[in-house]
């Protein structure tokens, strides 16, 4: 998480209340960055847990038509051919779902722009998905139980490229002296004070999505929630 980072005076802060003052207290860090395009969702849900927060930048011009899909058929989206014909079958094939649902499924693609009906129930893709974001930072915030945040931060791996725990800095120290659990797990380690000053104690290395059908559900989410 590339945010400034300060020094901190454990001694002179007191601890947050609840969970959600802490990720409300960052929250309001990250947004007084001014970044262009950097977001902060919280309670992101795309079927791994719910992560109190993810971080990332998107491109505007992918984020409108993205949205218009359900983020269950964005995956089959991106697997259809490109350029080539390909029928109400192909995605029955692909998703493994009805015909029913399919065809709603091919309805959204071609109301969005993707593909087009050549005829007699022919389609094409004529344009391919991009994701909204390249890089996907989920963050599991806790005031003080590390392992259960740590746990809890391995499952957003599966859509994420970074994943962190966030701790109330009043009680990092168990963590600390655990320090290679996070090491060895590559999740990041940082924590926030009341008096709003945020320290990173492991940086993890930027990583591959774990899944491509959780990273393209996760990106539709993200449109969705930046249109609306």
């Amino acid at each position: 998480m590339n945010i400034a980072i300060s020094k901190c005076n454990i001694n002179r802060t007191d601890p947050f209340e609840s969970e959600l003052e802490l990720v409300k207290g960052f929250e309001e860090l990250v947004l007084s960055s001014g970044s262009r395009n950097l977001k902060l969702e919280l309670e992101f849900d795309c079927g791994f847990g719910i992560a109190d927060a993810v971080l990332f930048k998107y491109r505007d011009i992918e984020v409108y038509n993205l949205s218009q899909i359900n983020p269950s058929w964005a995956y089959t989206l991106k697997s259809l051919p490109y350029r080539k014909n390909f029928s109400l079958e192909d995605i029955v094939e692909i998703s493994g779902a009805s015909i029913q649902a399919a065809k709603m499924a091919l309805k959204q693609f071609v109301d969005a722009g993707y593909c087009v009906e050549k005829k007699d129930n022919i389609f094409v893709k004529v344009k391919q998905p991009k994701p909204v974001s390249n890089k996907i930072v989920a963050i599991e915030a806790k005031l003080k139980n590390w392992k259960r945040a740590l746990w809890q931060a391995s499952r957003y791996k599966t859509f994420s490229h970074e994943s962190w725990v966030l701790l109330d800095r009043k009680n990092v120290k168990p963590a600390l002296e655990n320090i290679d659990v996070f090491k060895k797990f590559n999740i990041g380690l940082a924590t926030f004070s009341t008096d709003t000053c945020y320290e990173v104690f492991f940086k993890p290395k930027t990583d591959i999505h774990k899944s491509e059908i959780a990273y393209w559900k996760a990106n539709t989410i993200l449109a969705q929630r930046i249109i609306n």
